[in-house]
Parts: structure tokens; sequence; C-alpha cells
């Protein structure tokens, strides 16, 4: 089962519900709790129209569609779309026999007789109503006006008698007749009044306003439409089934579309994916895991861990969305790593205990597993310590006695004993002890599932929960645990992976770490205690022993 947390930026406009937080160390085997998804685009396609978040809400909003009951898509884009019409309000419903949908500057019925859709007498609707005095006190929205010419004349008379009210502001005048067919969007107008801040004209269908200063929304001088259909909704005139927003219902084909990195995925790798969609109800999984997403752009991305042995050959990410799913499959190539055998010395052949392995192997799973939160890290990722590389990512090794085969799942740097130890990157620090085989180990947490490991150091220096700078000192250069001398081992691990460090050394993957909304998945787990309990590590062993025979130019390794 996976769960649903979202996390936006600070300050990020769009993310605005209450989270639930699952952190390291946390039971998760709770009931699920109802995901509140976030849309990473603000609109998008749907099968014959289009999805509008913009007035509804995180991941929620009114779609706008065309089939044959109405064509309401197709009369939005004639129409001129949002600049005229505004973002949709409602989803359809029916009103005085007729199929409505409203927008924020029209509200549109579809005529079936017709075959087309009309703008409904929004502002006439409203005066019937006794909604006048509202409109003019809190709206700025003259009252309705009869004018006694009317009586008797012609259709056409009419409309020259309602026409030379704009002759009292020229410009406004010149924006309502601009619009093609002006007497079908707008009907005719009805009353005009300068309230000194705003010059107002009122339409049957609209509002045309002329601010007399600077305004956030329209400068001085300038002639916009009023929201009429907002006003509409404020005065309740929509039935609140039709105005309650709701999530974005059926996909299309193209948003199963997903994208890698170019060139192979070999083994080690950290692989970029990226969606197509950005819409909020979207599901990346890999190997039944759910991945989290970061917002790039309109469009969704995560990181894909593979491991140093990663079985050569397909993977299978499986994009659910909108009720639509698809397997992508992708090839894993085999990486080029050197080799070694390494003896262990006798006093520390009890490190080769596959149960001890196994146990601290789960024990560092439970911590570098959780998605915790968004990215932490600014950058690409410094070297944690000074020194000369020696044994790389990816070797394979055979310790002995009991030719036991081994992969190295990071980088060593050779460096004296008691040199220092920092952050490669900001995070948290998950883990801050003492391990049996890792030795003294500073776990990092660095969000969206990443996270870094020092090990073997002489002395720690941080604690478990403390937030960390880059650069900032973690401890010192160590030979405890299974190690041959004094050197760092260090490792970076996406999505509980652990994948070749160097990679972050130059590559920030910017796209993730600058995501401007997030989508983070708890996959379940055994329950464990709120505080993961290390596996007793051995007692103290010399710094200097350790793995000895031929490691690469003889220096120290682990």
């Amino acid at each position: 089962m996976a769960r649903l947390l979202i996390r936006p930026l600070l300050g990020a406009t769009v993310f605005s519900v209450a989270l639930f937080l699952v952190l390291a160390g946390e039971a998760r085997a709770s009931e699920p709790q109802a995901p509140v998804p976030a849309a990473c685009a603000s609109d998008f396609a749907i099968p014959n129209g289009w999805f509008y978040s913009q007035t509804g809400g995180e991941g929620v909003g009114f779609p706008v569609w065309d089939d044959g009951n109405a064509r309401f898509w197709s009369a939005f884009e004639e129409l001129g779309g949002t600049p005229v019409v505004g973002y949709p309000i409602s989803h359809r419903f029916q009103q005085h026999g007729f199929t409505v949908q409203a927008f924020q500057k029209l509200v549109l019925q579809w005529d079936p007789a017709a075959d087309r859709a009309n703008a409904v007498n929004t502002l006439d609707n409203l005066h019937q109503a006794g909604f006048d005095s509202w409109l003019e006190s809190f709206r700025q929205v003259p009252a309705h006006q009869a004018l006694p010419a009317d009586a008797g004349q012609t259709f056409d008379v009419v409309i020259a008698n309602h026409v030379a009210l704009l002759d009292a502001n020229l410009d406004i005048r010149a924006a309502f007749l601009a619009v093609p067919n002006w007497l079908t969007r707008f009907g005719l107008p009805i009353a005009y009044r300068d309230f000194g801040a705003v010059r107002v004209l009122r339409a049957q269908r609209v509002v045309l306003q002329q601010w007399t200063t600077d305004t956030p929304w329209a400068k001085a001088g300038e002639v916009i439409f009023a929201n009429s259909g907002d006003m509409a909704r404020e005065a309740g005139l929509f039935p609140e089934s039709a105005i309650t927003p709701g999530p974005p219902g059926a996909a299309l084909p193209t948003d199963l579309d997903l994208t890698l990195d170019q060139g192979p995925a070999v083994q080690g790798a950290t692989v970029l994916a990226q969606l197509a969609n950005g819409r909020p109800d979207v599901r990346l999984t890999l190997d039944g895991r759910a991945l989290p997403l970061a917002c790039a752009g309109s469009a969704w991305q995560t990181l894909v861990g593979l491991a140093a042995d990663a079985e050569p050959g397909p993977r299978r990410l499986q994009v659910n969305v909108g009720g639509l799913t698809q397997v992508h499959e992708f090839q894993v190539a085999a990486g080029t790593f050197s080799s070694t055998e390494l003896t262990v010395a006798p006093d520390l052949a009890h490190l080769l205990d596959p149960q001890m392995a196994a146990e601290e192997r789960a024990f560092v799973h439970t911590l570098v597993d959780p998605v915790s939160g968004p990215p932490l890290w600014t950058g690409i990722f410094g070297i944690p310590a000074s020194g000369t590389p020696t044994s790389p990512y990816g070797q394979r090794r055979v310790f002995h006695p009991g030719a036991i085969s081994y992969v190295h799942e990071g980088d060593d740097v050779a460096a004296p004993l008691g040199a220092l130890v920092v952050a490669p990157a900001a995070g948290r620090v998950a883990w801050a002890g003492p391990l049996a085989i890792r030795g003294n180990s500073v776990v990092l947490d660095h969000g969206f599932g990443v996270y870094s490991a020092v090990v073997h150091l002489e002395r720690i220096d941080v604690a478990t929960g403390a937030r960390v700078t880059p650069g900032q000192a973690l401890g010192t250069i160590g030979s405890t645990g299974r190690s041959t001398g004094p050197h760092l081992h260090w490792e970076v691990l996406v999505g509980g992976v652990a994948v070749d460090p160097a990679v972050w050394t130059w590559r920030d993957f910017a796209g993730i770490r600058g995501g401007t909304g997030y989508l983070l998945f708890v996959n379940s787990v055994e329950a464990r205690p709120d505080a993961p309990v290390a596996p007793a590590p051995p007692a103290a062993n010399p710094p200097s022993a350790g793995e000895i025979g031929q490691p690469p130019n003889d220096v120290p390794a682990g």
C-alpha cells in the first residue's frame, strides 16, 4: 500500500492542504489515510477538452469538454479562451431546462435546437433575484436600468437606445464594440456609472470596468471584463454541487508517456525519469514501489537508483493515471568494475558472519528507505574528505576466509587518521552511531529518498536528528569496523539503493531539487519501533586491524 504525502515548497501559492508526515523511524502499519493529491500543472488536456485547477484548489478543479450533449470546450476556444471567458468555476449542471457551465466572466448554456452555446444573461438573472443593491454596494456594479424610450419600439431601435449608453465612456465603447458578435456575447448595454476609482458598464451578460488608478489587476485607464460569473456564484445562483471542484477524471493516452535519461542505464546509475503530464492522480512505480515525484516545469520527474549488482536486462516502470495504466520497459546494462580479493585478519573474521551482515544491512535499509520530505540538497555533492581515491564503487570483492562475495557500494578515500570528514550536502542526520561492519557511521537524509553515509569514522561530531549544512564537520577519519586502515568509505543511496556517488559530485538533478511541488509516497513496510535499534557492535577493534591482502594500490579498504 502506498500512502501519499504532499510537501510544498515554502511560499508556493497552490499548495495549502494539511500534511501527514511519516518520518524515519515511525511505525508504518497504521490504516492508510485518504490521499490529497497535488497537481504539477495547473491545467492540462483531458479527452476532448481541458482540465483547470486554477479556481479549484489542491489537485481539484473543473473540466471543460465536448461530448454529444454539449460542446463547451469548442465554444470556450471560439470565444477567446480564458482572457475573454475566464477559468471555469463550475461543472456542468441543469438550469431552466438547459445544460449550463459557469466561467469567471461568462456563463454558457447549450442550446440543442441551435446546436451552439449561448451566453446566459447573468446580470439580468442577478437583477431578477434581487441582488442589485448588493452588486452596487459590494461589487461596484450599477443597478439595472430600464430605458423608457424602449417602450413600443422595434428591436433595432432598442439596440440603438442601449448602444447610446456607451457614449458616456469612449474607451469602454471601443472595447465593447471591438468584440465580434458583441450582441450575442455580451447582450445589450444596461447601465453606466462612474464610481470615482472605477467606471463601470453593466451589460446583460458582462461587466466592463475602467480603473482610474493602477491596481494589481489593471493599469489606470485600461478596460477589463469583470468576473460576472463569480458574482453569480457568490450570490448563490448556482447549485452547490456544481461549484464544488473535483478530480480531473479520465486521462489521455499521451499522459502515460515517460522518458528516461539518454544513454544506457548502467549498473550503479541514478536515472532521471520524466512523465509527460502534471496531473495530480499520477503514480509511477518500480517493482511495486511508488516513486516520489517532483514538479519540474509542468511535468513530474523522479529518480531511479540502480544497484552496482542490478541484474542486467529489462526493468519495468509502471505509470498509472486517470484510470489508464502502461508499463515502460528499459534496459539495465552491465557496468565495468574492478575486482579484488581480501583476507580478513583473524581477530575480525567474525565480521564476515553472513547473519551479522544481513542484520546490519536490514538496519541500514530501515534508515534509508523512507521518503521523509522534499529535497534538502542545493547543488552538487562534495566529496566528504580530502585524500586519495582508492577502492571504487562497484568493485567486486571476495573475502577470505570463506570466499564470501561482496560488491563495494561506495567510494573509498585514503586519508590520515583524525582528518576531517564533512557533510557532502545539506540534510538531516538519520543516524549517528557505531555499527559492527561499518564502524562509527553517520547517515544523512537529503530528502526525496536520497541519503548519504560516511563510515569507519574515528570520531562522530553530530547527533541523530541534527540538521547539517554542506561542508559541516561530521567526524574524523578512522578505521573502525571492517577496515584495513584509516580511510573514508562514503555512499549515496537513492530509493534505498546504493548508487555511484561520483555521479552526484557533478550532477545536481536541478529539476528535482528545484521542484515547485512534490508527491511523496510512503511505501508500507513492517512496523518497527519508533527509533530503529542498531545491531550491537562487537568489541572495539584496533584501528590498524582489518582486511589484509591485495587491495588496489595496497591502500586501506573497507
